[in-house]
């Protein structure tokens, strides 16, 4: 089965969505020191996929809560990314390398 980089990128941002702490993916604005936060229909622009010698990389841009620590939530998100591809997309997760980079960090209240 082949799947595209654009729906694994979706997979992965919908997965994202789901984690405690992130606040939406992000971003980055050109000459900007700013990022937007993308809302569900457009989630694929905060996920960027490339296919490598002998894995697939997904990079992540997300905005977090500024009051969840970051570790934890990196490492589940990490791991549910991880887990929604290995299922929905099936993807071996030993050829899967999820990077998350966090753009910013918002407060919910």
């Amino acid at each position: 089965m082949s799947v595209s980089n654009d729906v694994i990128a979706d997979i992965a941002g919908y997965a994202a969505m789901s984690c405690y702490g992130v606040v939406g993916m992000a971003e980055q604005l050109q000459g900007v020191d700013s990022v937007r936060i993308l809302v569900n229909e457009r989630l694929r622009k905060g996920v960027l996929v490339s296919t490598r010698e002998d894995h697939l990389e997904v990079d992540l841009h997300v905005v977090l809560e500024d009051s969840v620590n970051m570790k934890s939530v990196c490492a589940n998100l990490s791991s549910a990314v991880t887990f929604t591809l290995q299922e929905i997309a099936q993807i071996d997760p030993a050829k899967l390398k999820v990077i998350i980079h966090v753009d910013a960090l918002k407060n919910r209240g």
